[in-house]
């Protein structure tokens, strides 16, 4: 998606789009400028803490067992709600009964959700689709409760296969129809692209539909207090929650704290405020009782979001220098009902001449949510094995290629540097050629993919700390942890602030009730928070100083906190200890706030990943060996957490490439995997070595770095096992069976 050419809105979905790509050769992904901020709250010069392998805060309470989860949640007198859901891919809802719900054991609430009686809530779109819901006294009551709901439906035509929607031998179910046709993309002189070609490509690739598959599932305990409502809620966004609560409930949003204090993860599909914790909450008021509504491993996979499929008809130019001339690409995609299927394309390498034409295709399936750099693990793959096989045609090492089709290096781009040194680091010397030629049925061989993202922090942000007379740091906003290390982070930046140790600092997230702070998405949290944390700490240490600068005869500005000490600089015996000087507080703690200001994050990083793959031909199964990683991502606040997102970006698109598949029945449209058991994953023995190389570019200041490992592992894999075997995988998952049909079709 290029700067200099009009926007399509159904390419890139606008809760976490990245940076816009340059236009032409000379598009390079720029950040766009930054103020400089005060000189006062620079990173900088030395840090005690900052950058360092510090230990999670949250480890000794996770592995014990003491960290409260929203499914740990338990109130006195609390119910659990259980929700009603649709069979059917497409029906229309007759009537719901409720009666013999009501009169089941331990009933306490019933409500509908989709009346039949509303012509624009009274028909369901896909199999989970929520109808109506119970609360009970056990979830065993509940679940008894909920299958005594009687619903007709009136079954409607529907449509599940993608082919079916684009051939319009399907039934048009969507108003406007099943397929929606994007805006064209069009740079340069495609017919003159083409002609400067030496070699031409035409081929079809295709990625598949993923669920999240969070470890904790996605739920709430709501509990009333008159007009009141407390929400814990597994929430990549408190605010969010907050807000949306309020408004379904149309009640004041001060009316409403939202507490999430610890959750087993997002990826994307807990930023939206969702129809169980709204149902949740009027059950809960329906009952005057507390309610616990966390969903199951079957809804999970059937209603709170998916990756989206993506698909591209490519014709490709290259000279026979290796420079692509020409790029025609058709691309569709399926976000399930009525939801568009967004991905970069070209990505981020970018012809002069190039045209997309994009359809979105609608089918009766869950609708997509941003998951884990949205687009771009699809765009990545899609464009990287073209490359592949681009630099076939030419006979160039891929790398050479791909270095030859970048744009031009900037401090934010520097795919060809990290390429150089991959190569050295990861042995690239001994790839050999398309094909692994030595006998018996093991074949090795490698492969290289690229990523860029955004990451930047965004407002408002503000953190408030307070300073009290025994010493004790508090600094509170109002994040939340995904299990990134947020609250680490946090303790991070205050412990660097004052020259203390992190069993100082007391951070406190996860509550509505703290200083606002925006949701975690588009991997913006970092560099949301630690700017306002910066200054709120700074802000705090100034007011400190002030007090301890008459107490030792000196200016305030002259001094310095460092080692558990405040003391004149370059003079540390003129000083007093941490704990004396905060005892100069008496009875009145010190307590400012700080809110984020450009000039301390950026946006925009560039990382490079290498894989080594070996493939049994015999069986067709892949096994990753080892993978390479080279990521920057601004400025380093804590390297343990930093380098654990890529180690966790590796490994969730490890599952893309060999293992996640939603599977759906042609004929009834349900899904016929929505468990643990065959919705694969990757078990220990499926993770290869994973060596991390964090680029630490701290005169950028601090840019998030949670999506941007994710993108280019499945296509590097891709490439691996293309080189292995000898022959072009071109769609996901590399399934035994898929390995084992494309070698069979070569020898065909």
């Amino acid at each position: 998606m290029d700067n200099v050419e009009k926007p399509d809105t159904t390419q890139q979905p606008p809760a976490q789009q990245p940076p816009a790509q340059g236009g032409g050769r000379g598009g390079a992904p720029q950040a766009p400028p930054q103020p400089p901020a005060d000189p006062k709250y620079h990173w900088a010069p030395s840090h005690s803490v900052l950058g360092t392998k510090v230990s999670r805060l949250d480890g000794p309470e996770k592995v014990t067992g003491r960290a409260k989860y929203t499914f740990d949640v338990n109130r006195p007198g609390m119910l659990y709600g259980r929700i009603v859901r649709s069979p059917h891919p497409h029906a229309r809802i007759v009537s719901i009964d409720l009666s013999a719900a009501q009169r089941a054991p331990g009933v306490k609430a019933a409500m509908v959700w989709r009346d039949p009686a509303n012509a624009q809530r009274n028909t369901v779109m896909y199999q989970g689709d929520e109808v109506a819901a119970v609360a009970a006294d056990t979830e065993e009551h509940a679940i008894d409760a909920a299958r005594l709901v009687k619903v007709e439906y009136e079954v409607l035509p529907h449509v599940i296969l993608v082919d079916q929607a684009l051939s319009g031998s399907a039934p048009p179910v969507f108003t406007g129809g099943n397929v929606r046709q994007g805006t064209t993309q069009e740079n340069g002189d495609l017919a003159a692209g083409f002609k400067q070609a030496a070699h031409t490509l035409e081929e079809t690739y295709s990625t598949h539909v993923i669920t999240h598959v969070c470890l904790e599932s996605h739920g709430a305990v709501c509990e009333w207090d008159g007009d009141n409502l407390t929400a814990w809620v597994s929430t990549q966004g408190i605010s969010a929650s907050r807000d949306g609560l309020a408004s379904g409930l149309n009640i004041p949003a001060a009316n409403v704290r939202v507490i999430t204090q610890y959750m087993g993860g997002g990826f994307g599909s807990k930023l939206g405020n969702d129809p169980q914790a709204m149902i949740c909450a009027r059950l809960a008021k329906d009952a005057k009782a507390p309610v616990k509504l966390m969903l199951d491993r079957k809804e999970e996979h059937l209603a709170t979001g998916n990756r989206p499929s993506a698909a591209a008809h490519i014709k490709a130019g290259v000279a026979a220098d290796g420079m692509v001339t020409a790029f025609d690409a058709e691309t569709w995609g399926t976000g399930g009902a009525g939801a568009a299927a967004g991905f970069p394309l070209p990505y981020i390498y970018l012809p002069p001449n190039r045209r997309r034409t994009h359809k979105d295709v609608f089918i009766n399936t869950g609708q997509q949510r941003p998951m884990r750099a949205p687009g771009h693990p699809q765009g990545s793959f899609i464009t990287e094995v073209m490359m592949e096989e681009l630099a076939d045609l030419v006979k160039m090492d891929p790398i050479e290629f791909r270095i030859k089709n970048l744009p031009p290096e900037a401090p934010n781009a520097m795919w060809g540097a990290y390429l150089r040194r991959g190569a050295t680091e990861f042995g690239w010397d001994k790839r050999h050629p398309t094909g692994d030629s030595t006998a018996g049925p093991i074949k090795t061989g490698m492969g290289v993919a690229i990523n860029t993202w955004g990451g930047g922090g965004r407002g408002p942000s503000t953190a408030h700390c307070e300073i009290s007379s025994d010493g004790v740091v508090v600094v509170r906003i109002g994040t939340q942890d995904l299990g990134t290390g947020t609250r680490t982070l946090v303790a991070v930046i205050a412990a660097d602030t004052f020259g203390l140790p992190m069993s100082a600092i007391r951070p406190e997230i996860g509550d509505t009730m703290y200083p606002i702070s925006g949701g975690s998405g588009g991997s913006t949290t970092a560099a949301g928070v630690s700017p306002a944390v910066r200054i709120a700490t700074v802000n705090a240490l100034d007011a400190l100083k002030e007090k301890v600068g008459p107490a030792l005869g000196v200016d305030a500005a002259s001094l310095v906190a460092a080692d558990g000490r405040i003391h004149v600089k370059d003079t540390p015996s003129k000083g007093m200890s941490w704990a004396d000087a905060c005892k100069l507080l008496s009875t009145q703690p010190i307590s400012v706030d700080g809110s984020w200001q450009p000039g301390l994050s950026s946006v925009t990083t560039s990382g490079v990943q290498f894989a080594e793959v070996a493939v049994d031909i015999e069986t067709g199964i892949v096994k990753v060996k080892r993978v390479l990683a080279i990521q920057d991502c601004g400025l380093v606040v804590s390297r343990l957490t930093a380098e654990s997102q890529v180690y966790g970006g590796v490994v969730g698109s490890l599952n893309f490439a060999l293992f996640e598949d939603r599977i759906l029945d042609r004929n009834t449209g349900q899904m016929v995997n929505p468990n643990m058991e065959w919705y694969l994953l990757a078990g220990m023995s499926d993770i290869p070595k994973i060596d991390v190389r964090l680029v630490d570019q701290s005169e950028r200041g601090v840019i998030g770095i949670g999506e941007p490992p994710t993108v280019p592992t499945a296509a590097a894999i891709a490439n691996a096992v293309r080189n292995a075997i000898g022959v072009t995988v071109r769609s996901l998952p590399l399934t035994p069976a898929k390995i084992l049909q494309t070698l069979a079709a070569r020898r065909t």
